[in-house]
C-alpha cells in the first residue's frame, strides 16, 4: 500500500511540475498516465466518489502541491538560461505520448474514427493553435492595494486556472503569463518568504475560491462528456495534445537563435526522446494499475 502511494504521489508532483511549465500540460500527464478520468469522476462526484477514493486522491494531490512548490522555487534559474531546450524537451516527450492517447481514445473499439471524432478532434487542436496568438503582457500585474473589481477579476482567472488544470493540452503557465500573474505567483510561492504571502493573502484567497469552484464546475461537465461521448472526448484531447506540441515548438522556434542555444535545443530533444521512451513504459504499467485499483473496478473487489 505505501508502494502504490508513493507512485500516485510521485506521479502527482510530475503533473504539478508540468502544470507550471510555460507551454506544459499537467493535464496531458494526468491522461498519460491513466489517472485523468478517475480525477474527473472524483471531482465532479465528491460525496459519492472522492470520499471513497481517498486513498488514491490524497497522495495525488499532495504530490500536485509539491510539484508546484518544487517548479515554482527552481524555474527562475532554468527559464532564464534554458527557456527555449525546456520547451523542445516538453514538445518532444507530449508528441511521444500521443500514441498512446489515440489508443485511449479508441479503447476496444478497432472502427475508424467517426466524422464527430474527427471534429472534435479538428476543434481541440484549433482551440490550442489559436494560443499562439495571444501574447503575453508586457507588465506583471500587482497583487497588492486590491479593490472589489481586482477581486473578481482575481476570481475569474482562479477560474480559468482551473480550467487549463481540467482541460489537458491547455497550459495554466501560458494563460498565467498573457495576463501578466505568472511572474507574481511564482515569486509568491517559490519566494517561501511568509511575510510576503501574508502582504498578498488577500489576491490568494479569491484566487483559491476560483479554482475550488471552477473545478467542481468543470469537473462535472467533463465528467458528463466522458460518460456519455468518451470517444470523442479523448478525441478533443488528442487534438489538443496535438495543437499544445504545435504551440510550444512554434514558440521554441521564435527563440531559437545562437550556435549554443541550437546545440541545446537539439540535446533537448534527445533528452525528450529518451524521457518519452522510459515515461511510455512506465505510464502505461502505472495506468492498468491505477484502473484496476479503482472502486468498482473487477480487481479492487
Amino acid at each position: 500500500m505505501v508502494g502504490r502511494s508513493l507512485k500516485d504521489f510521485l506521479v502527482g508532483a510530475l503533473v504539478g511540475i508540468m502544470s507550471m511549465m510555460p507551454g506544459a500540460s499537467g493535464g496531458i500527464i494526468a491522461v498519460i498516465f491513466g489517472i485523468y478520468e478517475r480525477l474527473i469522476a472524483d471531482i465532479a462526484d465528491i460525496r459519492n466518489k472522492l470520499l471513497k477514493d481517498l486513498r488514491f486522491i490524497v497522495p495525488v494531490g499532495i504530490g500536485m502541491l509539491v510539484g508546484l512548490v518544487v517548479c515554482a522555487v527552481g524555474i527562475d534559474a532554468l527559464l532564464q538560461d534554458w527557456e527555449v531546450p525546456m520547451m523542445f524537451f516538453f514538445a518532444t516527450l507530449i508528441l511521444y505520448q500521443m500514441p498512446d492517447i489515440r489508443d485511449l481514445a479508441n479503447g476496444d473499439d478497432d472502427s475508424r474514427p467517426t466524422s464527430w471524432n474527427v471534429a472534435a478532434c479538428a476543434v481541440g487542436f484549433l482551440v490550442m493553435v489559436a494560443f499562439l496568438f495571444i501574447g503575453s503582457s508586457d507588465s506583471d500585474v500587482s497583487l497588492i492595494d486590491l479593490d472589489a473589481v481586482d477581486l473578481v477579476l482575481l476570481f475569474v482567472v482562479g477560474v480559468v486556472i482551473a480550467l487549463s488544470k481540467i482541460v489537458p493540452g491547455l497550459s495554466g503557465a501560458a494563460i498565467l503569463l498573457a495576463i501578466g500573474l505568472y511572474t507574481p505567483l511564482m515569486d509568491l510561492v517559490g519566494g517561501l518568504d511568509m511575510s510576503v504571502i501574508a502582504e498578498r493573502a488577500v489576491a490568494v484567497v479569491p484566487i483559491l475560491l476560483g479554482i475550488v469552484i471552477g473545478a467542481i464546475g468543470l469537473a462535472k461537465v467533463v465528467n458528463h462528456f466522458m460518460t456519455n461521448n468518451r470517444r470523442s472526448t479523448y478525441y478533443c484531447i488528442l487534438g489538443m495534445t496535438a495543437g499544445s506540441v504545435v504551440t510550444v515548438a512554434v514558440q521554441a522556434l521564435q527563440g531559437l537563435d545562437g550556435t549554443v542555444m541550437i546545440a541545446a535545443s537539439v540535446v533537448g530533444i534527445a533528452v525528450g526522446l529518451a524521457f518519452g521512451h522510459v515515461l511510455r513504459k512506465v505510464s502505461v504499467k502505472y495506468a492498468r494499475e491505477t484502473i484496476s485499483s479503482e472502486p468498482g473496478s473487477a480487481e479492487s473487489r
